[in-house]
């Protein structure tokens, strides 16, 4: 149970640790080996931390789900949000894979009427740049192609790694679309390109209209 005056940005952080099943103090359910879909175990980001540094990992997959190839690097300066679905990390744009940003320009976000790219940014600010001491994300771009961003999917390692501030993964794409923050996008069929994030979705719906209650 949340108490009363536990910290409002701490809540809906939280609130994005439920959907994710990695809520502090929680089994830690992800994998602890490469892999091109699955959420990583706090367990296999730990791997790469780097004591007083933050670092950025990127794995390549190829269409086969093997991985290709990783680079881990400082993560240098603070993650830019540009929008729902953009990162810049490192001074490299990336695109968060078959998402839309901000399908409403106005969402409710902490208990408040939001503009939608800035509660993104202030929700974001707090997990990359705060909070967070490894960041990964995975693409299945086997190449970049100038001007255009690779689509990836972004998990950090979050939290103290203490009794008090347990280690956690947040899952970037997940969050986005919990808080409405960013739409599933569909093909020219209908059908969702992220069909591993309509949990996320159905959940997201149910707590927008418990909060607005």
């Amino acid at each position: 149970m949340i108490e009363a005056n536990f910290p409002m940005k701490q809540f809906f952080f939280l609130a994005a640790m439920l959907v994710q099943s990695t809520v502090v103090g929680a089994a830690d359910l992800g994998t602890n080996e490469p892999h091109p879909f699955e959420q990583p175990s706090t367990a296999y980001l730990q791997k790469f931390a780097r004591p007083g540094e933050k670092t950025f990992v990127y794995e390549r997959y190829d269409a086969r789900g093997d991985l290709l190839q990783r680079e881990v690097t400082p993560l240098t300066k603070p993650v830019q949000i540009n929008s729902a679905t953009e990162r810049v990390i490192n001074g490299v744009i990336y695109r968060l894979r078959g998402l839309a940003a901000c399908p409403k320009p106005k969402i409710t976000y902490k208990a408040e009427e939001w503009d939608c790219t800035k509660a993104v940014q202030d929700y974001d600010d707090q997990v990359y740049n705060t909070r967070a001491s490894v960041v990964l994300c995975k693409t299945l771009v086997l190449k970049s192609q100038p001007g255009i961003p690779d689509a990836v999917s972004c998990f950090a390692l979050v939290g103290a790694g203490n009794g008090n501030d347990p280690y956690s993964v947040s899952y970037d794409d997940d969050s986005m679309v919990f808080f409405d923050m960013a739409a599933i996008g569909r093909n020219k069929d209908g059908k969702s390109l992220r069909p591993d994030l309509e949990h996320a979705s159905d959940l997201g719906k149910q707590f927008q209209s418990d909060d607005a209650n």
